[in-house]
């Protein structure tokens, strides 16, 4: 089933609105402190990687795996940077990949057209 350019930006800037919204709700619900400075660089890895992710050629599960395995290793980065609980990390993680994934489709999808790379993904090359 294709999609129309309007729902990939759509789609991607709920799952970033999602995700900065569950952040916060994260954070809200921990007892200790929460290191929101380090959302910062978490910000720019997902500016990084989303905007790697739409313009690789890779096959799904190629995409699936780098993803994932970049992720885990930023959770780690950041896991060793927190004090206090592992759970701290989740907060900063959460809002940087969030505000990342909104930031490249507003930049590539609203301001500017979507990668052709995705474009063929989602069947509309």
């Amino acid at each position: 089933m294709a999609h129309s350019r309007r729902t990939v930006v759509a789609r991607d800037l709920f799952v970033g609105t999602s995700s900065v919204v569950t952040s916060g709700l994260i954070a809200y619900s921990l007892d200790g402190p929460t290191a929101w400075s380090l959302g910062a660089v978490a910000v720019a890895f997902g500016v990084v990687v989303f905007a790697v992710v739409d313009r690789s050629t890779a096959g799904p599960y190629g995409l699936t795996a780098g993803l994932v395995g970049s992720i885990l290793a930023l959770t780690a980065v950041l896991w060793w940077l927190v004090p206090g609980t592992p759970l701290a990390v989740f907060p900063p993680l959460l809002f940087g990949l969030g505000v990342g994934t909104a930031a490249n489709r507003l930049v590539f999808g609203v301001v500017y057209p979507l990668p052709e790379a995705r474009l063929r993904r989602e069947n509309l090359a």
